[in-house]
């Protein structure tokens, strides 16, 4: 079996997990009675756990934030929603169309939020993930979820030191 040590938080806005960055592979040991695998990633994830358990209010206070002002039109993950590719607007490279995701998102669009994926792993030391998810109203540039990216960021490690 094989597989990632890491934690899943979800909460109100928004969707993470935190990991090792590191696969690993793991061979239960002879005469295992199954439950060898599920304790190794379980005790290898506890630290996750709490480092996501310590970093949750600032999280939740910052995306409740982030609901409120609206620079990121984030809404509930509560809400219906369907992907749809060309929610993100692709400004941060000018070699980059958007006419194409545009015409795609405005065909194919019910007027549903979208869900925003975001990888934030080279933001975290030792080469550990950050997968991010959240829903948002309307399409948004690349740009404007960059400090979205940056505040987890910012948070996560925040709450790493203080443990």
């Amino acid at each position: 079996m094989s597989g990632e040590a890491g934690a899943q938080l979800d909460s109100e806005y928004y969707s993470l997990f935190v990991g090792s960055g590191i696969r690993v592979s793991y061979a239960p040991p002879p005469g295992d009675d199954g439950t060898a695998i599920g304790r190794y990633f379980r005790e290898a994830s506890l630290p996750y756990e709490r480092w996501l358990a310590s970093a949750r209010p600032a999280l939740d206070a910052f995306f409740a934030r982030l609901a409120t002002e609206q620079r990121v039109p984030i809404v509930r993950l509560a809400e219906p929603s369907e992907e749809i590719d060309g929610i993100i607007i692709e400004d941060v490279d000018p070699a980059l169309s958007d006419a194409g995701a545009e015409q795609h998102f405005r065909e194919y669009s019910r007027g549903r939020p979208c869900p925003v994926y975001l990888n934030g792993s080279g933001r975290l030391p030792g080469f550990q993930t950050l997968q991010l998810r959240f829903l948002v109203s309307t399409r948004v540039r690349r740009s404007a979820l960059e400090p979205v990216l940056t505040g987890v960021a910012d948070i996560l490690l925040r709450a790493r030191s203080g443990l």
